[in-house]
Parts: structure tokens; sequence; C-alpha cells
């Protein structure tokens, strides 16, 4: 398997995590509160829950809205903070594999598809210090400080055409 099919299969994960936090737009809108509140707060949550994060992460589509549930006792805010943590690593792991895709030899194929997006979003806290983005465009303004002025998806220093005009409500870029 090469590693544009995992990176591909990496950026339908980020399709899953943006759509799953497209459906509750009420919690988005809070968490969207919290963060402008404080963006630190919320990024020590995502931090300190990373291991729940990346079951979520590793977990069949099917599977995450009972985890969620479970982690976060039907708590509204803190499933969708989770949710924002999956889609962050997502991404993550697809920069990754661009810069992967870079160094061939880095790269063997070979584990399951959900079993290497976990590993290639770890991956990305090795690779050189890059600006990233961390609130998902299909979300709307951003909270978070560096992204609040960018006005197009365009913009952002980790511009990808399929993550970033991915469409939500049609299921496609």
């Amino acid at each position: 398997m090469s590693t544009w099919r995992y990176r591909d299969e990496a950026i339908g994960h980020v399709w899953e995590f943006v759509t799953l936090g497209y459906e509750r737009p009420e919690e988005r809108s809070i968490l969207y509160e919290e963060a402008l509140a404080d963006h630190k707060r919320l990024e020590r949550f995502i931090a300190d829950h990373e291991d729940l994060i990346l079951d979520i992460v590793g977990a069949t589509p099917s599977r995450r809205p009972g985890m969620l549930r479970r982690m976060s006792r039907g708590h509204g805010l803190t499933e969708c903070a989770l949710i924002l943590g999956g889609w962050q690593h997502c991404r993550k792991a697809v920069l990754a594999y661009d810069w992967l895709m870079q160094r061939d030899d880095e790269f063997s194929p070979g584990q399951s598809y959900r079993a290497a997006t976990v590993s290639q979003g770890l991956l990305f806290a090795d690779l050189r210090a890059r600006k990233w983005t961390k609130w998902p465009f299909q979300w709307g303004k951003s909270p978070f400080p560096g992204e609040k002025s960018r006005r197009y998806p365009s913009d952002a220093p980790d511009f990808n055409e399929m993550m970033d005009n991915y469409n939500p409500e049609t299921g496609s870029y």
C-alpha cells in the first residue's frame, strides 16, 4: 500500500470528525465561546485526554457516538471537545503523511488504516515546527489566536484542498 492511500484514508477520518462536530451546532457554539474565552484551557483538556482521543480516532464511526457518551458521561461540551481533539489528531496525521511522502524511507505501509492514522498523528509531534490549523473551517470562524483573521481556508499555512474544502452537508469536497 502506498503512503498516498494511507494519507487519503486519514483525510477521510478528518471528514468523519468534521461531520460529527458539524451535527452538534449547540455544543460547537458553546465550545467556540469556551475556546474564545480561554483557548489554553481547551488545549490542555485535549492534551490531558489524548488517550481517549486516540481510542476515538481508532474506532469505527458507528462506535464513536456510544464511546463519546461513555467518555463524557453525556456532557455535550466534553463530547464536542473530544471530537475537536480527534479532528486535530487526524489533521496532524495527514500533515505527517505529507512529510513522509517527501521522505519515502520513513514509512512502511502494512498497518490498518485506523491504526496508521493513530501512529502518524503521534509522529506529528516529532516533526519540524510548523503552524497547523486547530479549528475546522467547516465549523465557522476559529476561536484560536492567529486563526481568527483568516477569511478563507486557503489562507492557512497548512491548507489542504481535500480537508478544508470538504462540505459536511453534502459529504463531498
